[in-house]
């Protein structure tokens, strides 16, 4: 293939920008409104003509890593970190049951609103069942939230599983308040994968804790077995007002 100009690698880039966005809205008209998926108004064209952007709802709190990033060693409190990883297994939920794979659950994806409730965003890559033609795979997932292969190849990894597996990732970094061996290489994270060999559990609730095992030990055949797993936690009327008055402390201290 020859080099492309200036002008044309841009008009290149623009051309697949507006392909991904196109992309993307659909996935997002496809699954309708949920309270653990993010909103999307429309793709409106801004500026210039045929230049779009979506319309996305605001997350007024950012995403979980960039929460854990601001706060590192200082959690939110238990009850709310829980209430978070049910938001994440909901959403979830219903990705599925709109025939839909996420392809890029991680906690960069989860936006946080009011009271630390957790809505799913980032479906630029991902795939409507049936119609994988006109959805190629454009992402994988990060190194610490990838299903190993565990003997298979890995276009033969089952794709509910590898979503599962980013869940339970997902529920781990927001219970640890970091991600699976966190300062580690991302070389170093899949060997260790490889051998079954997992970031310690230790500290996180038993009923979480059984849930993040499973999800990496492809114990679950759908993630609404995790959602019935996590059920019996009974979480307090008030845990967004304690959430509120720890991260005000918290703010108020730097």
């Amino acid at each position: 293939m020859a080099d492309l100009g200036g002008w044309e690698e841009a008009l290149l880039l623009s051309r697949n920008c507006e392909e991904d966005l196109a992309r993307e809205y659909t996935i997002y008209k496809h699954l309708g409104e949920h309270d653990c998926i993010l909103r999307c108004f429309g793709l409106d064209e801004i500026h210039h003509p045929g230049v779009h952007a979506l319309r996305l709802e605001l997350a007024p709190l950012g995403t979980v890593r960039g929460l854990i990033q601001k706060l590192p060693g200082e959690p939110l409190p238990e009850l709310t970190r829980v209430q978070m990883c049910r938001d994440a297994v909901d959403g979830l939920v219903h990705i599925h049951s709109r025939h839909v794979w996420h392809s890029d659950i991680s906690c960069r994806n989860l936006m946080l609103f009011d009271g630390y409730r957790v809505k799913i965003g980032g479906f630029g890559g991902s795939i409507i069942q049936g119609r994988e033609s006109s959805f190629p795979v454009t992402v994988a997932e990060e190194a610490q939230y990838e299903l190993p292969c565990r003997g298979r190849d890995r276009d033969q990894r089952p794709t509910m599983k590898r979503e599962l597996f980013a869940l339970g990732s997902c529920m781990y970094e927001i219970m640890a308040w970091m991600r699976p061996f966190q300062g580690l290489p991302d070389s170093e994270v899949t060997r260790r994968y490889e051998r079954n060999e997992f970031s310690s559990l230790d500290g996180i609730p038993v009923t979480i804790a059984e849930a993040i095992w499973n999800c990496w030990h492809e114990a679950y055949d759908c993630a609404d077995q995790v959602a019935e797993s996590l059920q019996e936690i009974q979480l307090p009327i008030d845990r967004d007002e304690a959430a509120f008055d720890s991260i005000a402390e918290k703010e108020e201290g730097r």
